[in-house]
């Protein structure tokens, strides 16, 4: 039987019998309680991408393996209820611990990620969890806000799919709400900028390049990075936009760069709504009309945004490589990870997480696994680039362990598009 259609083996409540719950609920009288926030990242590219049915499938088959779950596990289950748009919402009974909310968090974020190798069965998931653990004197309503906002910060970070609420959510809840009421007009007016990240050779310590990353300075929230951008524009529905955007002027900027710093590399950020049949010829035309080579860019892909279907990406990446465009595969070792990635994608160079790079300097496992990573990277013809790399010994061993390329406060912050041409035209 078809997972999807299979019968639910716990009961799951409508949003608002779960509300009806928070608002009854009394710390003194019913005792702690935690809420797990369980949201579907990626339900707007599932539809937009295969389809409004494929999206309700999706969800339907969250619904079965998150009862299935906790059929067989020993969380203590107070409800499970389906929440608006792409969520669920799980009550756990009792002062439960929060390395045991993590770890359960995290094998249901696996347990939806799963699939039994039958594509016409499964859908792969991408889910975040923000978790809340109740306190004296707030109501159910004041901790679902609170499980709401941690669920925006998962989101918004790279490679953490998890994210425990802070103890008061207002002010992070009016940031968020303002946030989305701006972007759009931001994009719009073209106030979203660009800043580059410069990238080095490890052996040698040469400039190569730079990665455009995204910056927005808004009057009252101050300085928004890419992942609180890329959230809200999840948020919003605005992702392509935002990214488009970014790509035309980080490509601009480059192709302005002097002639002295013709041999530098421009790499860009690419989400998975941008990778159809249209995009290799609309950027080759973006490419011709700004002047800027194609052997020079580099389009970064995270492993999140390829795996709903590893065929169809790697033929439209097969369409950019023919063009001249390299390919890196971004935030290797979070996530999914899935080895098979590197044999059958079309790619260039291998992008270590920086949240792997301080592992070089570990011992035993950690270690081990970083430099098995590096080693197998480059016997299938791959270039590793190693992020946010902060110390001189991290660097000494990224060097020993025959690392390609790093980038990282160590040799530099993000620049302006004009900071970074002094800065390159002074390291040349």
């Amino acid at each position: 039987m078809d997972e999807a259609a299979a019968i639910q083996r716990r009961p799951i409540m409508s949003a608002q019998e779960a509300r009806e719950w928070l608002l009854g609920y009394n710390y003194y009288r019913n005792g702690p309680i935690s809420l797990l926030l369980i949201g579907i990242r990626d339900l707007k590219q599932i539809n937009d991408r295969e389809g409004r049915e494929t999206g309700d499938a999706a969800i339907r088959q969250t619904a079965n393996r998150l009862s299935g779950y906790l059929d067989i596990s020993s969380i203590d289950v107070g409800l499970l209820a389906r929440m608006p748009g792409r969520e669920f919402l799980l009550v756990v009974k009792g002062d439960t611990p929060k390395s045991k909310l993590s770890n359960d968090a995290r094998i249901i974020v696996d347990t939806l990620i799963s699939a039994d190798g039958s594509k016409s069965k499964t859908i792969p998931i991408s889910a975040r969890i923000g978790i809340a653990n109740s306190k004296a004197g707030e109501s159910g309503l004041e901790l679902l806000h609170r499980a709401e906002a941690a669920l925006s910060v998962a989101y918004a970070r790279k490679g953490e799919r998890i994210a425990f609420a802070k103890s008061s959510a207002a002010d992070g809840k009016r940031h968020i709400q303002k946030l989305d009421l701006a972007l759009r007009d931001a994009i719009t007016a073209r106030e979203v900028s660009v800043m580059l990240q410069p990238q080095f050779e490890v052996a040698s310590g040469a400039l190569v390049g730079a990665e455009a990353l995204a910056r927005w300075h808004h009057e009252e929230l101050g300085e928004i990075g890419a992942d609180q951008l890329f959230a809200s524009a999840d948020r919003c529905d605005l992702r392509e936009e935002l990214s488009q955007h970014l790509q035309e002027e980080a490509i601009r900027a480059a192709a302005n760069w002097p002639v002295a710093l013709g041999n530098l590399k421009l790499s860009v950020n690419m989400g998975p709504e941008e990778l159809n049949a249209e995009y290799a010829d609309q950027l080759s035309d973006f490419l011709v009309e700004t002047g800027f080579d194609a052997k020079r860019l580099t389009l970064e892909l995270t492993e999140e945004s390829l795996v709903r279907d590893v065929d169809k990406a790697s033929k439209q990446l097969e369409m950019l490589r023919e063009a001249g465009i390299s390919v890196a595969l971004d935030d290797f070792g979070t996530g999914y990870s899935s080895l098979a990635y590197l044999k059958m994608l079309p790619l260039d160079y291998l992008k270590l997480d920086k949240g792997m790079t301080p592992d070089i300097m570990g011992e035993g496992k950690d270690r081990i696994v970083l430099r098995a990573i590096i080693a197998m990277g480059q016997a299938l013809g791959l270039k590793i680039i190693a992020e946010g790399v902060e110390g001189e010994d991290e660097l000494a061993m990224l060097r020993a362990e025959d690392c390609d390329y790093y980038q990282g406060f160590l040799a530099s912050p993000p620049l302006t598009p004009l900071e970074f041409e002094k800065f390159a035209l002074r390291s040349n």
